[in-house]
């Protein structure tokens, strides 16, 4: 039973992700056609590796929920 609770949860967690995912390119593109700012560094390495980032934190936390289930770790 509880294997099926944790993965429900990260289920969620994902689809939390997504939809975190989707505000954040909403706020982005929206905010597109205000002109140009000059943007600072660390906020152009943000949207820059933003795929990289939930790409690899959603692979991460399925891993990890299945190696949990099947008691690999």
């Amino acid at each position: 039973m509880l294997p099926a609770i944790v993965l429900i949860a990260e289920g969620l967690v994902v689809l939390w992700f997504l939809l975190f995912l989707t505000m954040i390119t909403s706020i982005y593109l929206d905010g597109r056609g205000y002109g140009s700012a000059v943007r600072p560094k660390a906020e152009l390495s943000f949207f820059k590796h933003l795929r990289v980032f939930v790409t690899l934190g959603i692979s991460i936390a399925c891993i990890v929920t299945l190696a949990e289930a099947f008691e690999l770790i």
